[in-house]
């Protein structure tokens, strides 16, 4: 059990109470943290920012009603706090991320890899307590989630004149966020076939380590 003055102070700004209800739940399963404050508006959470009130992280939701998270974040950083700010939304797109990414602030789907992603922020939040938070790696090699990979396969589109047309419609279904399995059903072949074309695309592309983090 961790005292409460080591832990990772953690405020909730979601207009639906249910949800933050249901996200503290989750939270307060981690002895690590403590739930700091809980808002359901932007405005409330940033006109309770000051000197004496800063939270370690805030769980700031897409969608709020008085402004959007994107613009909340901004409020946040002009302040020119140490918090880290994760913006939560049920539907990620590919503008909202590079927006979130632009004045640093992590950008994560809620569903099955939420609490994941949590842990991760709490583990380098808390073995780091005296430093800036640090970009999360595994192996050496940055962690790419399905919003990342749309960037990546963007630009990448754009120098695709050398592949087939097989191996560019597999990296556009993989975009769109179909597994392997399911490619294999759309385009009548077998999974090792979509596994060939995916490797293959990717070698032409000069980007082979993005296999690890495509294939499931």
């Amino acid at each position: 059990m961790h005292d409460t003055k080591d832990r990772i102070k953690v405020s909730i700004v979601d207009d639906s109470k249910a949800y933050r209800d249901s996200l503290r739940e989750i939270l307060e399963e981690d002895d690590r943290i403590q739930i700091y404050t809980e808002y359901d508006s932007g405005t409330a959470f940033i006109s309770a920012l000051d000197s004496k009130f800063q939270p370690d992280v805030c769980l700031l939701d897409v969608v709020l009603k008085d402004m959007s998270g994107i613009e909340c974040a901004k409020r946040i950083k002009e302040k020119n706090l140490d918090i880290h700010i994760v913006i939560m939304t049920a539907y990620p797109d590919a503008e909202s991320f590079s927006e979130a990414r632009k004045i640093g602030a992590d950008y994560v789907e809620k569903g099955p890899r939420f609490e994941a992603f949590i842990d991760q922020i709490i583990t380098t939040c808390f073995t780091s307590r005296n430093e800036k938070f640090i970009s999360l790696k595994s192996n050496g090699k940055l962690k790419i989630s399905h919003i990342d990979l749309i960037n990546e396969l963007d630009a990448l589109e754009q120098r695709a004149s050398e592949l087939s047309e097989n191996q560019l419609k597999v990296l556009k279904l993989k975009k769109g966020g179909k597994s392997v399995n399911e490619i294999a059903r759309i385009m009548g072949i077998e999974p090792a076939t979509v596994h060939t074309h995916l490797k293959r695309a990717l070698k032409k592309l000069k980007v082979p380590d993005l296999l690890d983090y495509i294939i499931d």
